[in-house]
């Protein structure tokens, strides 16, 4: 770590590290250094770490910033030995704190009441000097200002600087507390305590090394409604806790507890440590030095938090994305090829995966099965019970063929497999190709649209729809035949089509699918129709159901 030697008046050979990428110093009390003399301005130059460089520029001060005796008008690098010069202060610039530095400085940094040195002889300042400002975690300045006076300052920055190196919490918090117990070596036990996504506290990393860690809901509740650190020689004697039941049954000595505060200012949890030996009990030195380790700890927690949410979201994603071809895969690949007939589907999920379904399923004697179903709600989890349902269709329809019968076989399952937990509508039909014969029955599935050679819809077999599978065990299903005829065409889908509703709250509706079902000619058509009306229809807006669609028409 680099840092600046004073050079001349009363106060020579201080050191003041440069702890962070950008320092800056100047008279104003927000600076990082306060030099406090009229020769320098409010903010008057900005030390910068740049890859392993260091570097100073001036900040239109108005006595300047000279490097080696001369003016700087831009950015300049610093090397070793180099004399920087803010008003009539000078620094000597080193790449390195070495011990023979540390054991020649009194002060690792100088007293908060040095920084302003009065010369009896004139008044005027010449020694230079700064402090540390110690601020809330919120970002907030508590008015205290102080000075570390030991070793300890540098483990804290290199400790600070480490942080961010981990992007784990798992990883992050142990390192944590290993380094606070290294720099408040009387600390015994300690932990940090973090806020679940439902707001619940819960334990996030806990470290003894002696006795059994106590912890008061009490204390911790204070610091974080307060948002301020709190040290305390005696809990048990504090006047602040004498009323809380909990810290009496613990009889908790010394204790030091700092808030985890982000930058939006929400409280992610806090560090508490604690320590029985009342000798070395916990002081207002190792707050601060709490404190400031909470502040850095704050946003290397927030920033783990960050990296492990987008790692659950990147491998939600993958496995969604898999589950997705996985669901594709399960769909038909290929459209049926029947001599006389033409067959055009269209599928497209409300998420990634979906509950609606279709089957194309071969039959003995040339027949073929067709299926379409809706199972209540969309994602994954109706995802799940649509790939059951579908498996156990293709088994019952290859072995028994009614329609009506299979739906009832179907229901008996659904009704019995209660974790299910859901209902589904279900179409099933039968197309026997070579009589031109169709049959179908439904589990209160969307009526299909027959359209007939004269261009008018037809609802075949309507009045014999029985109710969803899964709401009714021995429900009695019946199935319904009817001709096709040449020209004529089936057309199947599911409610995600009607019901879906545009930005305005209007659904697309019957009447507008009826019409497009009558405009087209052949299935490929009517169902392109369909898909562009509706896009058209939803303008960008999200669809809140799966589509499904199924069609087919003898030529």
């Amino acid at each position: 770590m680099a840092y600046l030697e004073t050079s001349g008046g009363q106060s020579p050979n201080r050191t003041i590290p440069l702890s962070s990428k950008r320092c800056v110093f100047g008279r104003q009390s927000d600076c990082d250094v306060v030099v406090d003399a009229d020769s320098v301005s409010r903010h008057h130059a900005r030390f910068l770490l740049v890859g392993r460089d260091y570097f100073v520029e001036d900040l239109n001060s108005s006595n300047g910033t000279v490097v080696n005796n001369q003016v700087i008008r831009a950015r300049v690098r610093l090397q070793e030995g180099d004399r920087i010069r803010l008003g009539q202060f000078e620094f000597l610039f080193h790449e390195s704190l070495t011990p023979l530095n540390r054991a020649e400085s009194d002060h690792l940094l100088p007293d908060q009441s040095s920084i302003i040195d009065e010369d009896e002889r004139g008044g005027a300042k010449h020694d230079t000097g700064a402090y540390i400002k110690i601020a809330g975690t919120g970002g907030s300045d508590t008015g205290r200002h102080s000075t570390v006076t030991d070793a300890r300052f540098d483990a804290l920055l290199e400790v600070m600087q480490s942080l961010g190196q981990f992007l784990s919490l798992d990883k992050l918090l142990p390192q944590l507390l290993e380094s606070l117990f290294k720099m408040l070596p009387q600390s015994e036990r300690g932990c940090i305590i973090l806020k679940d996504s439902d707001g619940q506290l819960k334990p996030g990393c806990v470290k003894v090394q002696r006795g059994e860690l106590q912890v008061s809901r009490t204390l911790i509740s204070e610091v974080m409604r307060s948002r301020d650190a709190i040290v305390t020689s005696n809990a048990s004697t504090d006047s602040r806790f004498t009323a809380s039941q909990s810290i009496a049954d613990f009889q908790l000595q010394s204790v030091m507890c700092a808030p985890l505060i982000d930058r939006a200012g929400d409280v992610l949890g806090v560090v508490q440590l604690d320590t029985s030996n009342v000798r070395k009990a916990f002081g207002q030195e190792d707050l601060r030095i709490l404190v400031a380790m909470a502040t850095q700890a704050s946003l290397a927690v927030t920033v783990a938090k960050l990296h492990e949410t987008e790692l659950r979201t990147r491998t939600l994603e993958r496995d969604l994305m898999l589950a997705a071809e996985v669901q594709r895969n399960s769909l038909p690949e290929h459209r049926p090829k029947v001599s006389g007939y033409e067959f055009f589907d269209y599928y497209e999920p409300a998420e990634h995966i979906g509950g609606d379904f279709f089957d194309y399923i071969p039959l003995p004697d040339g027949r073929l099965g067709i299926a379409i179903g809706d199972v209540v709600g969309h994602g994954v989890p109706a995802a799940l019970v649509m790939s059951k349902i579908m498996a156990e269709t293709r088994f019952l329809t290859a072995s028994l063929q009614d329609p009506a019968t299979v739906i009832e076989m179907l229901n008996g399952i659904t009704c019995r497999s209660t974790r299910l937990g859901r209902f589904i509508t279900l179409l099933m039909i039968v197309l026997d190709p070579g009589k031109h014969r169709v049959t179908l029955a439904s589990a209160g599935h969307v009526p299909p649209l027959l359209r007939r050679t004269d261009r008018t819809i037809d609802l075949p077999g309507r009045d014999g729809f029985g109710p969803p599978l899964g709401t009714a065990k021995d429900t009695i299903y019946q199935s319904h035949s009817f001709q096709m005829e040449p020209g004529e065409l089936l057309f199947l889908h599911t409610d995600g089509v009607s019901e879906a509703e545009n930005a305005a709250d209007e659904a697309f509706g019957d009447s507008r699918l009826t019409d497009l079902v009558i405009k087209g000619t052949t299935p490929t058509e009517v169902v392109t129709y369909v898909v562009a009306s509706l896009e058209a229809f939803l303008a960008g807006t999200k669809r809140q159901d799966d589509v499904c669609i199924v069609c087919f028409g003898r030529t």
